[in-house]
């Protein structure tokens, strides 16, 4: 699931921008472009292009731009860049307002803002929270916990054991994100898994219920969010299961439309999930590394047979 908008005022709300001009309404228009318009050109005359759906950021080479220009260009300017379709404008830097930016917007109840924060810092951090705000994103069952540097993520059917899986690698020293559901957002390139607010910390174990994580086993043991680089599947070990031998081929779950690396474990009584859990982090590392134990061990299989013939 991918949000399409954010509103003017949830994003003026989040940075704590002061409120200059604009109604309800007008705090109802919507953000749909990640990026940021500096109107250097525009306010130069050019009006050829336009990046109109962008947020519009005036920091003080603009601020002193306008100062120097003649009243009808400001105006003409600042008319074309006021359109039903531009978010709102943002007066950076804790510049005063031009009276007639207020004016154009107080005309056209077109939402207005100023702030006292450093212009590129502000754009680096508004980029950066419109790109986790507007990317796709969706909730899975599952429990997200990073082992050896790795996001794992634990899937499998109701009563499997993740919860208790996850719980004896943290008794190992990893670290939980989320148990029971993990929020994920492709972001940057990076499917990133994240603690629903509700769950921080939170674990449940059957038969003993609720239990928080940091206050039992150290703030140290958990992790708000993390990058997923694998998914593991637990299912029950029975004998008609039949499970790939060698490890040469490769499963991909797919999670907002990106294919991630699944292995499946069976799990029983008598094996110890997570000590094979942490080989099957180790194993995975090292093929990304280039050394992959299964060719291997095909090499010298192959080898003995050569010698043989």
């Amino acid at each position: 699931m991918t949000k399409q908008s954010i509103s003017i005022f949830e994003f003026a709300n989040h940075f704590g921008f002061i409120w200059l001009n604009g109604d309800r309404n007008a705090m109802k228009r919507q953000i749909t472009e990640r990026s940021i318009n500096r109107p250097g050109l525009e306010l130069a005359g050019y009006f050829n292009y336009s990046l109109a759906k962008r947020l519009i950021f005036i920091g003080n080479k603009e601020h002193s731009y306008i100062s120097e220009m003649k009243e009808a260009d400001l105006k003409k300017a600042i008319d074309f860049l006021m359109t039903e379709e531009c978010p709102g404008i943002v007066i950076c830097r804790g510049n005063p307002c031009p009276p007639i930016i207020l004016e154009l917007a107080k005309k056209k109840n077109f939402p207005l803002f100023m702030t006292n924060r450093r212009t590129s810092e502000l754009m680096i951090d508004s980029v950066r929270y419109l790109d986790e705000v507007l990317s796709p994103h969706t909730s899975i069952h599952g429990t997200l916990i990073e082992v050896f540097s790795m996001g794992v993520v634990l899937i499998g059917e109701s009563g499997i054991g993740k919860s208790e899986t996850a719980l004896e690698l943290i008794k190992k020293g990893h670290r939980l994100v989320s148990d029971d559901r993990i929020d994920v957002t492709y972001v940057r390139g990076q499917l990133i898994g994240k603690t629903p607010d509700l769950l921080i910390n939170m674990m449940e174990v059957r038969g003993v219920g609720i239990i928080d994580i940091s206050k039992m086993f150290g703030i140290n043991t958990i992790i708000n969010n993390h990058q997923i680089d694998l998914v593991i599947k637990l299912v029950p070990l029975t004998p008609e299961i039949n499970m790939e031998r060698l490890g040469n081929k490769t499963q991909y779950y797919d999670l907002l439309d990106q294919k991630v690396p699944m292995l499946t474990i069976p799990v029983s009584g008598a094996r110890s999930v997570g000590d094979i859990i942490e080989v099957a982090v180790t194993n995975y590392k090292l093929k990304k590394l280039g050394y992959d134990s299964t060719y291997e061990f095909e090499e010298r299989l192959n080898e003995l047979l050569r010698k043989d013939k």
